[in-house]
């Protein structure tokens, strides 16, 4: 299903995921963002797809640690892929190739955009789910904490993603379109908020840029 773009990009998170948190951009910056927030704004073609399936319907037994604590008590799973696009790959491959400061720039705002997306689509499932009488976690998204990017695999077919939102995996379990995500949240039919995964456990700890200034890529700085 087509989902519909916001007017604008938080630029505060993009600045974040660019390792610039809290600066106040310079006039040359303030273009540079305008410019690349309009490129991708106008590039972005978001579609997303959701189901709802017992627990069980998911190989869910060699997922980590992590995923298990956060679907404790989780009956049921809902199952969410998000994705931009094709045409902003296309623009970012472009970018890179001619200019890497608005690469950057329209990067980081593309994934913002991606969690924009995910966060309105998340709150209206939330609002029906909660409704019916029953609770939901919040998102985890295969690669996160030790769980296995392999789950993709499972989770893009059960979601049928091809043809619900055009998201299809690769060989080594990435997703395509680049900007694109899936993830799994918890039903329960009493409150549950899961759980975080922390740096300890995650794939990418060695190599993270958020470790490397101190912060972490769900904390604020």
């Amino acid at each position: 299903m087509e989902r519909r773009k916001p007017a604008a990009i938080d630029r505060a998170t993009a600045l974040r995921y660019m390792g610039a948190s809290g600066w106040t951009p310079d006039a040359a910056t303030a273009v540079l963002l305008d410019k690349a927030e309009q490129t991708v704004l106008t590039a972005a073609a978001p579609r997303a797809v959701y189901r709802r399936l017992p627990r069980t319907a998911l190989p869910l037994e060699n997922c980590g640690s992590d995923l298990t604590r956060h679907l404790q008590g989780c009956d049921e799973v809902l199952l969410l892929a998000a994705t931009l696009g094709a045409e902003v790959d296309k623009l970012l491959r472009r970018m890179e190739l001619t200019d890497i400061a608005l690469a950057a720039a329209a990067d980081a705002l593309a994934s913002v955009l991606l969690e924009q997306v995910c966060d309105e689509l998340e709150n209206e499932i939330r609002a029906q789910i909660e409704a019916q009488g029953v609770f939901m976690t919040g998102r985890y998204a295969p690669g996160y904490g030790d769980c296995p990017l392999e789950l993709n695999d499972a989770l893009c077919l059960a979601a049928d993603t091809v043809r619900g939102c055009g998201l299809a995996v690769t060989p080594q379990h990435l997703l395509t379109p680049r900007k694109s995500t899936t993830a799994i949240l918890g039903i329960a039919d009493h409150p549950v908020t899961g759980t975080r995964a922390g740096c300890a456990t995650c794939h990418l700890k060695e190599t993270c840029s958020f470790r490397k200034r101190g912060t972490t890529c769900f904390t604020q700085d």
